[in-house]
């Protein structure tokens, strides 16, 4: 079940943030979208909706797999508690969202923050092992960011389809159409999610094959190689050891979207 989600508008971009804590929208709304002169772009929200996160943890040394994601169109193990809107004036944007693992070890409480000045949107997640009077010290520790992105593909201007370029850099997944692709009166743009400096190291950026389902498991499967035009989806991810009970982990990202100038 999706969640409801609240759509905004910048001069250069449209945002759609649920309550859930996802960079996401219904068909008919913006997850991530960029406003160009000859219409709009649409990057996140076109085909599938999945955008968001994913908790992998053991509760005891060489036990079992705890897989907790919620990617908005998919989720399993999360429960969403609360969200708000802390700021929505002509400068920014901000909304915070809470959520829980269903096991109720974990707390995810997210900050979304938007210039509308601008393209970008960052994510702050605060990941807390707190569980009321039985809390345990958690191993093998797993965070992962995961998003199918678009470029170009929906949008009253989009013209490139579901296929795309990808590319990855060490701290980066994007995707790019090149501007000798782009029709008359169209643009190419570059879609880009960031990792930002964050309490745990960032593992090495992945690029998957769309309907694998990187955010269902551990593992990373169907690796595509970078330079390779397909539709695909972009993993960031993070790992610790040990989540030991009463820590709190920071993590940090961004996305964005830059338009070609060349035309």
């Amino acid at each position: 079940m999706t969640s409801p989600t609240t759509v905004v508008t910048g001069l250069r971009a449209k945002w759609g943030v649920s309550n859930c804590g996802q960079l996401m929208g219904t068909p008919t709304e913006a997850g991530l979208a960029s406003i160009e002169p000859e219409g709009v772009y649409e990057h996140l929200a076109v085909g599938v909706l999945e955008e968001g996160y994913t908790l992998v943890y053991k509760t005891a040394p060489g036990g079992a797999d705890h897989v907790k994601y919620d990617v908005y169109q998919s989720s399993s193990g999360i429960v969403c508690v609360d969200s708000h809107i802390c700021r929505n004036d002509n400068s920014e944007f901000v909304k915070s969202t809470e959520s829980r693992t269903d096991d109720g070890l974990i707390t995810i409480r997210q900050t979304f923050t938007v210039s509308k000045h601008t393209t970008r949107v960052i994510i702050r997640m605060e990941i807390t092992n707190c569980q009321k009077e039985r809390s345990v010290d958690l191993t093998d520790f797993l965070v992962k960011r995961y998003a199918d992105i678009d470029v170009d593909t929906g949008g009253s201007a989009g013209w490139a389809g579901f296929q795309a370029y990808w590319d990855k850099t060490r701290y980066s997944v994007f995707s790019y159409n090149l501007d000798g692709d782009a029709p008359k009166d169209k643009r190419a743009h570059v879609v880009e999610m960031v990792a930002m400096p964050s309490d745990l190291a960032l593992d090495e950026p992945f690029i998957g094959k769309l309907g694998s389902q990187q955010y269902n498991q551990r593992a990373n499967i169907n690796p595509v190689a970078p330079g390779t035009k397909i539709d695909a989806d972009g993993v960031l991810q993070w790992h610790a050891d040990r989540f030991l009970a009463g820590e709190m982990l920071r993590i940090n990202m961004y996305y964005d979207a830059f338009r070609s100038f060349a035309k």
